[in-house]
């Protein structure tokens, strides 16, 4: 796996590539509690679609998370997309 950020994890299979969320059990009942597991959040059939993926997520979640005006929504945008860009990666 390769680490985008603390978060979010790109792993590949013959097939596509999975973007993959750090997340830490809070289930109680579940045998990995307070563990760390990676869910999949999407499957992808180039980089430059997961990475897009990435963005794509982020934004939803700060929408629902903050309260914030159309402007501020697309500072946030650029700015996941230039943290994107600042990567290098080659697609």
């Amino acid at each position: 796996m390769i680490k985008v950020t603390d978060r979010f994890y790109i792993d590949a299979n013959s097939n596509c590539y999975t973007l993959k969320e750090k997340v830490i059990v809070q289930d109680e009942n579940s045998k990995n509690y307070k563990q760390e597991v990676y869910k999949d959040l999407g499957y992808y059939v180039s980089l430059e679609s997961l990475l897009k993926g990435i963005v794509k997520t982020s934004t939803k979640e700060y929408i629902s998370r903050n309260d914030v005006s159309i402007n501020e929504l697309i500072k946030e945008i650029k700015r996941q997309e230039e943290y994107i860009e600042s990567l290098s990666l080659k697609i």
